[in-house]
Order: C-alpha cells, then structure tokens, then sequence
C-alpha cells in the first residue's frame, strides 16, 4: 500500500518548487547582471546636460577651462522666484456720520 500526505500536498510541494526555481532565476540573472547594472542606472538628480558637457570634454571637443566653467554655471541652484511687493497703499479715511 503506497502512504501519501494527503489530499492537496502534491500541490503545495508544486507551488514551493515553482517559488524555488523563480527565486533561483532571479538570483542567477542579478549575479550575472551586477557587473552591468552600475551603467544601465540612470544617474539621478544630474541634469542630461551635464552629461552631455562631460562627454564632449572627454572626447576633446572643449578644454578643461571651458567644462569648468559650463560645469559651474549648470551646477548653481535655480534662481527662487521673488513673491510679489505690495506696494503701499494709503489707509481708507473713517467714513463721515451722515446728518
């Protein structure tokens, strides 16, 4: 006579093997990735200006006094917008009782 667990563990060990084989996919494709993924990241927060003026100046386009300068004005905060001045107005005169 042939012992089983019962009704519905054959489908519980499927679902723990078919978890185990994505979980290994996964961690086979990030460590072949690893080497790959420092240059497929997009570099957040720098403006695609700037990069576009740090490959121009390492293919010799421009001279190391010309980046630094381009360099420094891309990197400044954007100027804040001044709230708009009130301009003084004269007090309003207490109204007059009327007669």
């Amino acid at each position: 006579m042939l012992m089983t667990w019962g009704p519905g563990w054959g489908l519980f060990w499927g679902l723990i093997w078919a978890a185990f084989w994505i979980a290994a996919i996964i961690i086979i494709a990030v460590w072949l990735l690893r080497s790959e993924l420092p240059r497929l990241q997009h570099r957040i927060g720098e403006p695609p200006a700037l990069r576009l003026l740090e490959q121009r100046y390492a293919r010799g386009e421009i001279p190391s006094e010309e980046f630094l300068e381009r360099r420094a004005v891309l990197l400044q905060p954007p100027p804040q917008p001044q709230p708009p001045t009130a301009e003084p107005t004269e007090p309003i005169p207490p109204s007059q009782p009327s007669p």
